[in-house]
């Protein structure tokens, strides 16, 4: 028996957004399972939502999806949901990360539910509440969550903020998986950066709630009692202007290594594998696909007791935890970290690794949208 379809609509590449490159392989890992109609947006994000200064990139590839959905066209909107109950399919899912997408989302996911009253409508909650939330982002969230049926989400955090806002819905959760691949070798990856030592990383866009200011206070104490170099690799939003001033001020004295740039996939990957400890200090987070991938790579983390993190991050298995915002904190988590070994967390992250898996992930997740299809069907 062929299983059902399902749609997603979506971002996919080649922006280069971490959500694009989740989506697309959510579509590759539910496609293994049964037909999948990838839909996506037909216009780009407006510069002041999608502020990067690096625009220019070599590794995103042809886009696996179909461009129809234009965010400041209600035409498009229409046109949507409409192609998304042509095609058939029994649920549709859409990840959601940031209200901006309130409107449209809202107005796809009712007309759908009057087009084809059948078809299971589930967000997958990569953030509930917006980094920087406002009343309107809020009320534009409140908007599209009313129309869901079911939540996919990433932490117990999630989840109870979510049975808050829209009592009564059903919402699964289960970690962003850990996608593995074939990983560069610790000594090629160390030439390649030009990092012969030990490593502490921080990974990914440098934004105010990612708490970098914590790292740039904890590096001096890290260096001097551990002797490692503090990596900071990731392009810069304007919202952290003035940590960059820092950041660049801390450079040029040699005390902390700054790459202020987009990183494509290989050298994320060569970053990864040349680490002894990927930070986490975020001040909140919803869930962290920089986590997940830290668990692919079996790289212990230091990272501070927030959202998914909490779940991610298990002390003495997977890295270790400290407190939101205390830099003595993350730089005695590196401490010990850096004191055990990599050997002591491979166990923890390898069955870590193994049960967050995009198998697993596209399993539950096709299990949910039948639960809610046979629900909405009687």
């Amino acid at each position: 028996m062929t299983a059902p379809r399902l749609a997603i609509l979506g971002p996919a590449p080649p922006d280069r957004g971490g959500i694009a490159r989740e989506t697309s392989l959510l579509a590759h890992a539910l496609g293994a399972g049964g037909p999948v109609s990838y839909f996506t947006f037909s216009r780009p994000y407006p510069r002041w939502l999608d502020p990067r200064r690096f625009a220019d990139f070599s590794d995103a590839g042809p886009s696996p999806a179909t461009p129809i959905l234009d965010w400041r066209s209600p035409v498009s909107w229409r046109r949507t949901a409409a192609a998304v109950a042509e095609s058939g399919s029994t649920a549709l899912i859409v990840p959601w990360w940031i209200a901006f997408w309130g409107l449209p989302d809202r107005a796809v996911l009712r007309r759908l539910a009057r087009l084809r009253p059948g078809t299971a409508r589930v967000l997958i909650c990569h953030n509930v509440d917006d980094h920087e939330a406002t009343a309107l982002h809020r009320f534009l969230a409140l908007g599209a969550f009313l129309s869901a049926d079911a939540f996919f989400v990433h932490s117990e955090e999630a989840r109870k903020r979510l049975a808050t806002l829209v009592p009564g819905r059903p919402a699964v959760i289960h970690p962003l998986p850990a996608a593995e691949s074939a990983a560069p070798s610790r000594d090629d990856a160390r030439r390649r950066l030009g990092v012969p030592g030990p490593l502490v990383l921080f990974l990914g866009l440098v934004r105010q709630y990612k708490g970098v200011d914590v790292l740039l206070e904890a590096a001096p104490r890290i260096s001097r009692v551990t002797g490692a170099r503090v990596a900071i690799v990731g392009e810069s939003f304007p919202d952290a202007a003035d940590l960059e001033k820092r950041l660049s001020a801390a450079a040029a004295r040699g005390e902390i290594l700054r790459r202020d740039a987009y990183v494509p996939e290989a050298e994320m990957d060569d970053w990864l594998a040349a680490c002894d400890v990927l930070v986490l200090p975020y001040r909140k987070i919803a869930g962290s696909a920089i986590a997940a991938r830290a668990l692919a790579a079996r790289r212990p983390m230091a990272a501070s007791r927030v959202g998914s993190l909490v779940e991610t991050v298990v002390p003495g298995e997977t890295g270790e935890l400290f407190e939101s915002g205390d830099a003595a904190g993350l730089a005695a988590a590196v401490e010990t970290i850096l004191a055990r070994g990599a050997e002591r967390y491979a166990p923890g992250l390898a069955r870590a690794a193994g049960l967050a898996t995009w198998d697993s992930y596209a399993r539950a997740l096709r299990a949910l949208a039948a639960s809610i299809s046979s629900r909405t069907d009687t």
